[in-house]
């Protein structure tokens, strides 16, 4: 078929366009599942998968472009040239090996994906176009721009989307992942086809010879089976790729099942080895030391620490292992407050790994304690006492992030929990080894003790003695193996009643504080003890045991005795020393209390000396009585003056304040009238000097009217000047017209004795004789008008210079008002002066008579207190009077003086 000007029609063969998306699948699924496989492998065998895997996604994306190839086909024979076809093939090979060196690596920028898709799509381009030059007809090929730079582009395009693709499914194994695949592939060899197609739609063929031009029924049947058998091959590389792909991804699981089977043979060993060694001590500290340590060989990590929580909040670092170069923690106290949910998430057990700290999420403080400690990754696992958080096992990583293996934190939780045994280990012995220090501690102190302890078993019958202290011994006499087995009674000799035994009973059974009781030593001499039982309960409250403690109050007892004598003894010679000194207490001061020897001695002796002085007191006090008694009588009278005095000059005062406040009053409104006249005068002078003012410009303006005047006469008078000259040119005028009048009665004589000849001469002479009489005319009413001038001029001079003088002399009256103004002024200011001298003396005297009356008022005040004291001091005398009085009375009782009967 010819289309224009021998343009070909192209036509295709369906079932090899499905044959060749069929193909473009299955390259995608294979390019995909290799580029997982590239991923997993290791270093020697990824470059083998490398170039294994390109060499079949290029062979399986050229097969899809070959046979869709075939399937196009033209009306005129067509052939491929083999060696170009074979050269089109390298271009999706090396493509193909890119993309899965890329889509192998650890991490895909965007950079890296963009470039690698433009070139692994221009690779594919170029696949294509070459593919294209490979073709053999009589006819040339032509492409249209459009379509072809589309091609290129949804060859780039789809390149970096299957590049994306494959980055992200390169590690997906599960049955989602292969679904997730599969979908992609179908999305990569659809993008794949279309680039092919769009490539092969922007082509355009004109034959060169038109008889070549046949039916292309004849080759079809050939290029099918080519395309037939092109696919079948490919599917089957493609194929056996993917079947290899598939026993290399058991065969890999298998090792890695056994590589992991080795792993935890090796973690297992190495825990197990750990907790040994963790174990080897008991002490805390080496238990600590030991655990950090081994934790951080085995994770192979900067720095491993042992935080403890503290009751009050917070908690310290209590053990450090730490690598050189990195700061040291150890000691240090951390306040970070941690939340509800990691708390419970610790106390579950539950192992917190963060491979990166600074996109973790945490709190700004607690972003500061990390950066402090300069930590970049970290493992926490919790340590657990009897079920409760005591504390953290931490890993810390410094140096960069780290991806923490699921065996590491699994080995890192089991150490913790047997770091957890071992402090708890440590802390049960330390604490046994220090119940052990306070037993043999009591043990010492009870063998040291000066009191007899002894321990009864209250579960045996008449609950024995079972332990008893040295002390027992060297009280009592017994040795311990003859204590040992009986009741306390032993003790008790026989004159003991039945009431002192149930007293004992008693102090046993209601634990009381202690009983004195009589006992007796092994050789029977008695001594006297204080006896103290306690019970001693188990955990359930009942009672096991009784303690005992008896100490010996021989002495005390023997020493009571004594002062019971002493005591009667003294307790006689008080009430003789009573009966002695007895009327002294009726105020007879003259008994004397008999002097015995010993301490009622010294006080006989000692109130002889008090009962003398008293006495020596009561006569001066007699005496002294008597004397206030004369001295008050005699100066109440002069105190009571003196207070009648005061306030007779307090009344004066009085008056004269009141004299002195009127007095004020008027002197204040003198002020305040000198004051108001002072304004007024103020008032007035700024006024007057208003007034001055105002007449200076008066004057100024007269003056300057006075010169306008003088001007406008001098233009007046310049006016009549200049109007003399206006009167001569009329004279001349009138001479003119005289003249011209007589020239022209001469030109008319003339004209007359030439007599027709002289007729034009007559004419103009009366033509000249009109002209001189309108001349007169004009030269009279120029000479009226001038006249008129010349009185109008005449009158005004006169008028200006008579107001010229009448303003002269209005300017002399105003200066003489100004000069009277002025002396008004200084009048004013003298009488301002005046008031306010008047004003300032007011002033003064107001002040001065304020301060008389403050005087006045101090001294009516001082006269008040003299008066009011003159009336204490009055009442007081009376008062000391009466009681002068009642002490004479009272010492008059004392008896001072001894009379003879």
């Amino acid at each position: 078929m010819l289309q224009g000007d021998l343009v070909l029609s192209s036509t295709y063969d369906s079932r090899l366009v499905g044959l060749s998306i069929v193909i473009a699948v299955l390259a995608s699924y294979t390019a995909l599942d290799l580029a997982g496989r590239v991923t997993a492998a290791k270093a020697s065998a990824r470059i083998a998968w490398l170039i294994g895997g390109g060499i079949v996604m290029g062979i399986g994306i050229w097969s899809m472009h070959f046979v869709a190839m075939l399937a196009f086909s033209l009306p005129m024979p067509m052939s491929y040239d083999m060696w170009t076809v074979l050269v089109s093939m390298l271009p999706a090979i090396i493509a193909s090996g890119g993309a899965l060196y890329l889509a192998s690596e650890e991490v895909l920028s965007i950079w890296q994906l963009l470039i690698g898709g433009v070139v692994m799509g221009i690779g594919i381009a170029l696949m294509h176009y070459i593919g294209m030059y490979a073709m053999r007809m009589e006819a040339t090929t032509g492409y249209d721009p459009l379509l072809f730079v589309l091609s290129v582009a949804i060859a780039i395009g789809a390149s970096i989307v299957a590049l994306w693709m494959a980055f992200q499914l390169r590690r997906q194994t599960s049955a989602t992942g292969g679904r997730t695949k599969i979908g992609s592939a179908l999305v990569m060899g659809a993008a794949i086809a279309g680039m092919h197609y769009t490539g092969m739609a922007a082509a355009r063929f004109k034959a060169t010879n038109p008889r070549a031009i046949i039916t292309p029924q004849a080759m079809t049947n050939s290029l099918t089976w080519l395309a037939v058998g092109i696919g079948v091959a490919t599917v089957v590389i493609l194929g056996f790729a993917l079947m290899t792909s598939f026993v290399d991804q058991r065969l890999a699981a298998s090792a890695k099942l056994l590589e992991q089977q080795e792993v935890e043979t090796q973690r297992s060993q190495l825990f197990t080895e750990i907790t040994l060694r963790i174990r080897r001590s008991l002490k805390l500290e080496d238990v600590l030391n030991s655990s950090v340590k081994e934790v951080r060989q085995a994770l192979t990590t900067d720095r491993v620490i042992i935080y403890r929580f503290n009751p009050d909040g917070g908690g310290n670092i209590i053990a450090e292992s730490v690598a050189d170069g990195w700061v040291k923690t150890l000691g240090q106290k951390v306040n970070d407050p941690f939340r509800e949910d990691d708390i419970e998430m610790y106390k579950n057990g539950r192992v917190r790994a963060t491979n990166n700290v600074f996109t973790a999420g945490f709190t700004d403080s607690h972003k500061k304690i990390l950066k402090d400690f300069q930590i970049k990754a970290n493992l926490v696992a919790p340590i657990l006492n009897h079920s409760q958080l005591v504390g953290l096992l931490c890993a810390h990583e410094c140096s960069r992030p780290r991806n923490w293996q699921k065996s590491e934190i699994d080995l890192f939780r089991q150490l913790a929990i047997q770091v957890g045994i071992a402090l708890e280990q440590a802390n049960l012995l330390d604490e046994l080894q220090q119940a052990q220090r306070v037993l043999r501690l009591r043990d010492r102190a009870i063998a040291a003790a000066s009191n007899a302890i002894f321990i009864t078993d209250a579960h045996q019958k008449d609950n024995p003695i079972i332990f008893c202290n040295p002390a027992f011994e060297t009280i009592t006499g017994y040795s311990l193996e003859e204590a040992l087995g009986r009741n306390y009674r032993f003790l008790l000799g026989g004159d003991t009643g039945q009431t002192t035994v149930e007293q004992i009973r008693d102090t046993v059974s209601d634990s009381s504080e202690c009983q004195i009781v009589k006992n007796y030593h092994k050789d029977g001499t008695p001594f006297w003890s204080e006896l103290t039982v306690s019970p001693v309960r188990d955990a359930f409250g009942r009672v096991t045991n009784f303690i005992g403690v008896v100490s010996d109050i021989t002495l005390r007892k023997q020493a009571e005795e004594v002062l019971r004598h002493s005591k009667e003894a003294l307790q006689s010679q008080l009430l003789e020393l009573i009966s002695d000194v007895k009327e002294a207490t009726n105020g007879d001061l003259t008994v004397r209390a008999k002097i015995s020897v010993g301490e009622i001695g010294i006080v006989a002796d000692f109130l002889n000396t008090i009962i003398n002085s008293l006495r020596q007191i009561v006569t001066q006090v007699k005496t002294a009585a008597h004397q206030v008694n004369v001295s008050v009588g005699e100066n109440s009278g002069a105190i009571q003056q003196l207070a009648d005095k005061a306030l007779t000059q307090l009344s004066d005062i009085t008056r004269t304040l009141k004299e002195i406040d009127s007095m004020t009053v008027s002197i204040q409104a003198v002020a305040e009238n000198a004051y108001q006249s002072a304004q007024i005068i103020h008032t007035t002078s700024n006024k007057v000097e208003t007034a001055g003012k105002a007449m200076d410009l008066t004057v100024n303006s007269i003056l300057s009217i006075q010169q306008i005047v003088a001007e406008t006469a001098n233009r007046v008078k310049y006016v009549g000047e200049t109007s003399q000259k206006i009167s001569s040119l009329v004279s001349l005028m009138n001479q003119i017209d005289m003249q011209t009048n007589l020239l022209a009665i001469n030109v008319g004589a003339e004209a007359a004795w030439m007599g027709d000849a002289g007729r034009n001469f007559v004419a103009v002479a009366e033509e000249i004789a009109q002209l001189v009489a309108q001349s007169n005319e004009v030269t009279k009413e120029i000479q009226h008008i001038f006249e008129n001038i010349q009185l109008e001029t005449s009158e005004v001079v006169k008028a200006i210079e008579q107001g010229t003088t009448e303003m002269v002399e209005g300017a002399n009256v105003v200066e003489d008002a100004k000069l009277n103004l002025m002396q008004i002024l200084e009048v004013s200011r003298q009488i301002d002066y005046l008031v306010q001298s008047i004003f300032t003396a007011t002033i003064s005297q107001t002040q001065t008579s304020q301060t008389v009356v403050s005087l006045l008022k101090k001294v009516a005040q001082a006269s008040e207190r003299t008066a009011d004291s003159s009336g204490i001091v009055s009442r007081s005398l009376q008062q000391t009077l009466e009681v002068a009085q009642q002490l004479q009375d009272s010492v008059g009782v004392f008896k001072t003086e001894a009379h003879s009967e």
